[in-house]
């Protein structure tokens, strides 16, 4: 039997060794590429407003970070990006967005210490979260960058706007005509809405003079001085008009308009005077009992030197009264604060002044109108018609304006409020590559014990059932199966079959015994395989009965008749030191010289050359 050798078992199957290592890295990396793996894009964004250690928003609502994937801002991202439906739906996306608090070793200590306190009530509240999105590759790698970014920037635009920024004003002028006013109550509309604005924005431009929106190119300021402008020259010259003309739709809706609001304006005094009576009377009943609840003050040598208010809280100026609680009669507080009370008055009395001047202006309204026609003249009503409709046209277009820089400076106070500490970044979710490799690796090695097994495997089966056990040959079944494995096919031109035979073998074996006849083989099986060394491209092998075949993929003649000369006289030396006699015949024949491409054709050949026996020398 063959010696173990693992290197000629590796050479043997080194194709098939590498074609399944490849197979399983190929197979491994589209199974984990296109099934597995995955996309991961994250940063980290900090609550950086007055609040956000408190957890708190600047507009005092809790910080709630899973806003950021809300329904609404995920629609409005895959709507700035074109995301169609067929790629991705808002739940893929919503699903795949993970929001995280970091929360340091510092943090964690701190939180120990509070607990420890006595602090039961302390909450962490964290204001740097890692957001991430994560997705298959069948979008491509940036995929999830621009998802995530989209999706900050929407979040950072809804967070200036809810948390941060004041609500927009009203505007009531957008659809100003078709609400039945007559020409002078749409000039009070336009007043108003104009004051609202210029005082919203006033206030914005207050907070933060040196926004400057890039897309509309204006300052609050720049719009407070445009809304300004409308409402104290434009507006201003339309009431001239209309109250200089007289000009009206119906004047006698319009006088019972005004009638109907200075009626209303004296309910609402009457109500605002006893309100302000009451306050007055509150009022002196604390200055009344004010010396109560002073405490004499003393200097270092026990001189009085005054006295101080100890607060401003006094008790029971109200009168006794019940109220209704859960079904049980409970007193009421009595108890008032003295800045509390002025600050009513105030907005009373303020309430009071403010409808005796609109009531002035009703009043007036109605003197200039008692005497106008019914109607005014058709002209005049589309001239003041179109006036308004281009003057409202203006305050709507300026007023798209204001939203579109309202909308950028939301963005701005989301970066002011929310910093991202970091650009986004991809990472995948496996180093597919490095895993395949390993792949390849582990296949490759388990390849090469495979190979180092069945090897072995088959020098044992080639030995017990292909092997003469006497000469170590490969047996006439052998023979047989080479032939078998070349029946039928063409035989290359260099094709060369040599047959030997030990004629006299039986006659010698019989002489000097089965022992002496086993030697002889073996002996000559030796020189054989001398002279023809066996390889991949040389087959030796005994065909029983004291014959040997040859076939060599590529030896010539010349070269054939060499070797079996040499194997002549090797044997003829073998048999003098042994003490036997063989006698030995043999025979050769090519494929291209006998023109026989076929290997029974060129065996039966090579038999009919075998030459007449040579005695070997005693």
């Amino acid at each position: 039997m063959k010696e173990l050798d693992v290197f000629r078992y590796l050479k043997k199957y080194r194709a098939v060794i590498a074609g399944v290592s490849i197979l399983a890295g190929v197979v491994f990396f589209w199974t984990a590429q296109f099934r597995v793996q995955q996309y991961t894009a994250a940063t980290v964004i900090e609550y950086t407003g007055s609040r956000a250690a408190e957890g708190l928003s600047p507009d005092g609502s809790v910080i709630d970070p899973s806003e950021i994937y809300s329904t609404n801002l995920v629609a409005q991202a895959m709507k700035s990006l074109d995301i169609a439906y067929s790629e991705a739906t808002i739940d893929d996306i919503r699903m795949g967005i993970q929001v995280e608090p970091v929360i340091t070793e510092e943090d964690l200590q701190v939180r120990e210490s509070k607990l420890n306190n006595g602090e039961e009530d302390y909450e962490l509240n964290p204001t740097q979260y890692v957001v991430s999105f994560s997705c298959g590759v069948g979008n491509g790698k940036d995929y999830p960058r621009k998802v995530l970014n989209q999706l900050l920037q929407e979040y950072g635009s809804y967070y200036g706007k809810t948390h941060v920024n004041t609500a927009l004003a009203a505007n009531p002028v957008s659809d100003l005509t078709s609400k039945g006013y007559d020409y002078l109550e749409m000039a009070e509309v336009m007043d108003d809405t104009l004051t609202n604005l210029t005082e919203d924005l006033t206030n914005k431009a207050g907070w933060n003079g040196e926004f400057r929106s890039s897309r509309t190119g204006r300052c609050f300021q720049d719009l407070v001085d445009e809304f300004a402008f409308i409402r104290d020259v434009e507006v201003r010259q339309l009431f001239s008009e209309i109250l200089a003309g007289r000009i009206t739709r119906d004047r006698d809706v319009l006088l019972d308009k005004y009638r109907n609001r200075n009626q209303n304006l004296v309910i609402s005094n009457s109500a605002a005077s006893f309100e302000i009576e009451h306050l007055r009377g509150i009022i002196g009943a604390y200055e009344g009992a004010i010396g109560e609840f002073r405490t004499p003050t003393v200097n270092a040598d026990g001189e009085n030197t005054g006295s101080v208010l100890q607060n401003n809280v006094l008790p029971n100026v109200y009168d006794d009264r019940d109220q209704y609680e859960d079904g049980s009669w409970a007193p009421v507080d009595r108890t008032a604060e003295y800045d509390v009370l002025l600050r009513q008055y105030i907005e009373d009395r303020t309430l009071y002044e403010h409808n005796i001047i609109e009531g002035d202006y009703n009043t007036y309204i109605l003197s200039v109108f008692a005497e106008a026609p019914a109607s005014s003249s058709q002209a005049d009503q589309e001239r003041i018609q179109a006036e308004i409709a281009e003057l409202a046209e203006k305050i709507n277009a300026l007023q798209t304006v204001y939203y579109e820089t309202n909308d950028e400076y939301n963005e701005y106070l989301g970066a002011q409020n929310i910093l991202m500490l970091s650009s986004v970044r991809v990472a995948e979710r496996f180093p597919i590559m490095l895993f395949t490799i390993l792949i390849v690796v582990i296949f490759g090695a388990l390849g090469c014990a495979g190979a180092a097994l069945f090897g072995r495997i088959e020098d044992f089966i080639e030995y017990y059932a292909f092997t003469n056990k006497v000469d170590g040959l490969p047996n006439r079944a052998k023979c047989d199966q080479f032939i078998a494995s070349r029946d039928g096919r063409p035989l290359p031109e260099s094709f060369t079959c040599v047959v030997c035979r030990l004629a006299n073998l039986q006659a010698e074996n019989a002489r000097l015994g089965r022992e002496a006849g086993d030697q002889m083989l073996k002996d000559f099986a030796a020189i054989l395989t001398s002279v023809f060394p066996p390889s991949d491209r040389l087959f030796v092998g005994d065909n029983g009965a004291g014959q040997y075949l040859i076939f060599a993929e590529s030896l010539g003649v010349e070269q054939a008749e060499a070797a079996l000369f040499q194997a002549g006289v090797a044997l003829e030396q073998k048999s003098r030191d042994r003490g036997y006699r063989l006698e030995l015949q043999s025979g050769c024949a090519q494929a291209g010289t006998e023109k026989r491409y076929f290997i029974r054709e060129l065996l039966s050949t090579a038999i009919k050359r075998t030459g007449p026996a040579k005695p070997a020398a005693k």
